[in-house]
């Protein structure tokens, strides 16, 4: 057997179509902001707002670790301001949380090393329970993601910034699809849920998309 474990984790495809961006974002009726970073990122989902993120190869398996993900922070009335505008489950179905592998035994009662592919339901301790309802399931757990900054090192670097903002270290994370279609593997699929949906803007190579004349600097 081989020494190394090979991590599949993003082993799927990457966008197929990012060869026609530029083309998408002229007749699209979209506007940019460029140069975004992860602290930008953080501010974005600290202020309430709710991102799609779409980079490098999307996820192997069924469920979005951060590249084909769409992310807000997990306080009170998110789950529903998120099935609102975007998502429209069933309003028991929870959504999950991200979380540096460092910080995982803060949270959550959580007895493993690492969850890193979101296989393990663990309970939100108590005294989190209140700031984090939004991915609390009903009966006081979270299926947590656990992240290095080794695995995805955007997303790891925005969770320190926005603990930074926000008091905490756990965001919400769901698959970027909507009405249970599978997770999307172009730019096209992003930008038509941003367009029909009320998604806040889309991440993609270091710019925030937005619908025409909603951009927030």
């Amino acid at each position: 057997a081989p020494d190394m474990q090979v991590d599949l984790t993003y082993s799927g495809l990457p966008v197929l179509d990012d060869n026609r961006f530029s083309e998408y974002m002229e007749e699209g009726g979209f506007s940019l902001v460029p140069d975004i970073d992860a602290k930008d990122i953080a501010k974005f989902i600290a202020e309430g707002n709710i991102l799609g993120v779409v980079q490098g190869n999307s996820e192997h398996g069924s469920r979005a670790l951060g590249n084909r993900s769409i992310i807000c922070n997990p306080v009170e009335g998110m789950k529903e301001t998120l099935n609102h505008k975007v998502k429209n489950r069933e309003w028991y179905r929870p959504f999950a949380p991200i979380v540096r592998v460092e910080d995982a035994h803060k949270y959550f009662n959580f007895h493993g090393t690492e969850s890193r592919h979101m296989v393990y339901v663990a309970e939100v301790k108590d005294e989190w329970k209140s700031t984090l309802p939004a991915i609390t399931h009903e009966d006081g757990t979270g299926r947590l993601q656990t992240l290095s900054r080794h695995q995805n090192e955007l997303i790891y670097d925005v969770i320190t910034e926005f603990e930074s903002l926000t008091g905490h270290a756990v965001i919400l994370n769901t698959s970027f699809n909507v009405n249970g279609k599978p997770i999307l593997t172009r730019l096209s699929d992003a930008l038509h849920i941003l367009a029909n949906s009320k998604l806040d803007a889309v991440y993609y190579k270091g710019n925030l998309i937005f619908r025409n004349g909603e951009e927030k600097h």
